[in-house]
């Protein structure tokens, strides 16, 4: 592979190679259709210590095909958020504040409702010069340059406060997105990064977190050199609980261009790279208890269901091989169902069509916290005797229990 993602260094170290995979979100409307793929790969740096993918999607491959795709990301954490904002020395109602998609609209509303009133937010196509119609976070990520965002604060101003969620893990050249960052600030100003937190996933090995849209997986001990790339120093980093991945909230203040930023903690980047290696080094073993569970489970000639139609089913079935014991997905979204799941090609239908006459395993790719609501919508499939169990292992009803038996 190449440099690194985020500090550029040359000796990057290739973990796990996952093959050509599509773009998840890239539903086939026809089983034998066609779709992108390009090769994906985990790899780690053992100079900042951040595990990224060897060689991130290129940008326009990642544009959404359907309009009614979309993302949503926690949000319980945001009071607290902007709590610690109003407390940043320098930050107050009369900071100028801006946000870079429209995964920052909700934190810069509890801004306004403080009594911020300089608050505006990027604009794909107004200010960056988009022109797919359904052109997202994967595009602003590109089409950030430094010398876009040095323009775009000569028109604008330079802000005092930038708001960050959710996209610097998505950018294909992070050193290059942060700088950009950087660019939109005054002197002296902060950003306010929020990323997802990879160490429970890390640790865990649920390789459902590797996807073709982050080509980041961070943690707390990695996620400063985000900071670094910006020419920002960490004023505060905090870590908010949620089932599947936590976030980091990463505060960073812009630094004058002649301060030494801090280098590297070796002792954590060795804990990165250790907790990387035997993630990717425990794929090969993992995969090949599912594939024996699923031998078992279909036996009897009834194959299995997955429940949610979405990138972390689409990395389940796909990562490990697994597509031939399934006979569908269930999807509650109307627009998904007729469609096929890229790679795997498996068939997305309503619920309706969940029999367990014909399946009787069904396994959720989707957030814990939803099981329990699509098991009471699903009262006849269970009282059948057909079951949930979860691909995740961050759930009670992980595929991992039947594991264990």
């Amino acid at each position: 592979m190449g440099r690194c993602l985020v500090c550029a260094s040359a000796d990057v170290e290739t973990l796990l190679a996952l093959g050509p995979q599509p773009v998840a979100s890239h539903f086939m409307p026809v089983r034998d259709g066609t779709t992108v793929e390009h090769d994906l790969a985990l790899a780690s740096c053992p100079t900042c210590g951040v595990t990224q993918l060897a060689k991130p999607f290129p940008y326009r491959d990642l544009v959404r095909l359907y309009g009614w795709i979309t993302y949503r990301e926690p949000e319980t954490h945001l009071d607290a958020v902007v709590e610690r904002i109003c407390t940043l020395p320098g930050i107050d109602t009369r900071s100028r504040v801006a946000g870079v998609t429209f995964k920052d609209k909700t934190t810069l509303e509890r801004l306004s409702k403080r009594g911020f009133g300089h608050v505006w937010s990027l604009d794909a196509r107004a200010d960056l010069g988009a022109t797919d119609a359904n052109a997202d976070i994967e595009t602003v990520q590109a089409l950030l340059t430094p010398e876009k965002a040095a323009a775009i604060a000569a028109q604008r101003g330079a802000v005092d406060l930038l708001v960050v969620r959710h996209i610097a893990e998505h950018a294909e050249a992070p050193s290059r997105f942060m700088a950009a960052l950087s660019a939109l600030l005054a002197p002296g100003g902060v950003m306010v990064v929020e990323v997802p937190d990879c160490t429970g996933n890390l640790t865990r090995q649920d390789y459902s977190m590797i996807w073709e849209e982050h080509a980041l997986y961070l943690t707390p001990d990695s996620a400063p050199q985000l900071a670094a790339a910006a020419g920002c120093a960490v004023v505060d980093l905090q870590v908010h609980p949620f089932r599947f991945e936590d976030v980091i909230v990463l505060y960073a203040r812009k630094q004058d261009g002649a301060v030494a930023l801090p280098s590297p903690d070796r002792a954590a980047v060795v804990r990165n790279r250790d907790l990387a290696r035997r993630y990717a080094a425990a794929f090969p073993d993992w995969t090949a208890r599912y594939r024996a569970l699923f031998e078992n489970l279909t036996r009897d000639g009834r194959r299995l269901a997955a429940y949610g139609a979405g990138h972390l089913t689409c990395a389940f079935v796909n990562f490990h091989g697994l597509s031939d014991y399934f006979a569908c997905v269930v999807d509650d979204m109307p627009q998904k169902q007729g469609l096929f799941l890229p790679k795997c090609r498996l068939p997305i239908v309503p619920r309706a069509q969940l029999s367990a006459t014909q399946v009787r395993t069904c396994f959720f790719g989707l957030a814990p916290e939803l099981e329990e609501k699509i098991i009471a919508s699903n009262r006849d499939y269970v009282a059948a005797g057909g079951q949930f169990y979860s691909m995740f292992v961050d759930s009670a009803r992980s595929i991992r229990t039947l594991l264990a038996t």
